[in-house]
């Protein structure tokens, strides 16, 4: 809970209904005006989901229904009820006579480090015969039109093995000169990335990148270049590559 002046805000770790929160709002601004820690005229704001997520809070009656809100409210018909119990415990320590602070109770366990998960690992990825890693298997054409949709095909890796958060698995890079801009990246809307295992068993995979062109893009020499990361079934080593398409034009 945090009060400024006669406004009050209750940061609440999940999902209210609006009646739930009307209701959490008003016998707690009854508490509050009761025990002379705001005026009549104060003000009780909800805000949240905040800090941690406890899923839904509806009323009795919504949770009856077991509709989505119902359903979702994982702790029982009592869950908006015991929120009160919690907040209403907590209004005097806003009070301006106030010299202490509540107990932090106990921590919620972490479990980040130990997510339940039926999805198999990576086993190794793996190339045919005289193939490698980041090779080019369809080029693109010497030459597009704007609006037009390249696309390039790769032999590759499964992306599991790097997910290249605030990273990217493509870019589309534009010839500046000597050097090479990067144009666009993964996070665009009209880049696609799609990975597919070829064969499970040997653990070949394939990966296409497609571009759709935009109208507004800049005539020039472009490229289109794959980030990849391969495991090594003997070893378990993953280890990052590169491939590059030939260069196009687009007019």
């Amino acid at each position: 809970m945090f009060r400024v002046g006669q406004m009050v805000i209750l940061l609440v770790p999940g999902e209210f209904t609006t009646m739930a929160g009307r209701r959490i709002r008003d016998a707690i601004k009854a508490k509050l005006v009761e025990k002379k820690v705001i005026g009549s005229d104060g003000v009780v704001l909800l805000a949240g989901p905040s800090n941690t997520y406890a899923h839904y809070i509806t009323t009795r009656e919504e949770y009856g229904v077991q509709r989505y809100e119902g359903g979702s409210t994982i702790y029982g018909p009592a869950t908006l009820e015991a929120f009160t119990d919690i907040y209403s415990n907590l209004v005097g320590y806003l009070a301006d006579s106030s010299t202490t602070t509540p107990s932090p109770g106990t921590a919620p366990p972490d479990l980040t480090q130990n997510p339940l998960s039926l999805r198999t690992g990576v086993v190794l990825d793996n190339v045919p015969l005289g193939s490698s890693f980041g090779k080019v298997l369809t080029q693109p054409s010497a030459s597009y039109a704007k609006g037009k949709q390249v696309s390039v095909r790769f032999q590759g890796a499964s992306p599991r093995n790097n997910l290249r958060l605030q990273d990217t698995f493509l870019t589309i890079e534009r010839q500046n000169g000597s050097s090479w801009t990067v144009y666009r990246t993964d996070s665009h809307p009209s880049t696609k990335f799609n990975w597919k295992r070829t064969n499970g068993v040997l653990g070949y995979s394939e990966v296409t990148i497609t571009w759709d062109i935009e109208s507004d893009a800049p005539s020039g020499t472009y490229r289109v270049v794959y980030n990849g990361d391969y495991k090594n079934g003997w070893t378990g080593r993953i280890s990052s590559f590169v491939g590059q398409s030939s260069t196009f034009t687009i007019a």
